[in-house]
């Protein structure tokens, strides 16, 4: 959408929100059950479990939840 190299595309509405601006959503009647599950957890054999780990905690917390909120995720 942003290169201009097509009329419309469906698209998350965080990208929407993320794009500065640049391109313009339209929400539609089906939109509210459009559920998306984004599953988080350290890999067994992860090369930085302890980065992996401190990544998910951070995710997780009321500072993370806060960031991903003002992206425009919603809390299941």
């Amino acid at each position: 959408m942003q290169l201009g190299e097509v009329d419309a595309s469906l698209v998350y509405r965080t990208n929407v929100l993320g794009s500065g601006g640049k391109i313009t959503g339209v929400d539609f009647p089906t939109a509210p059950r459009a559920i998306t599950d984004y599953p988080i957890a350290v890999l067994k054999d992860a090369p930085n479990s302890a980065g992996a780990q401190a990544f998910v905690n951070f995710v997780l917390s009321s500072q993370g939840q806060q960031v991903l909120t003002a992206a425009g995720f919603e809390n299941p």
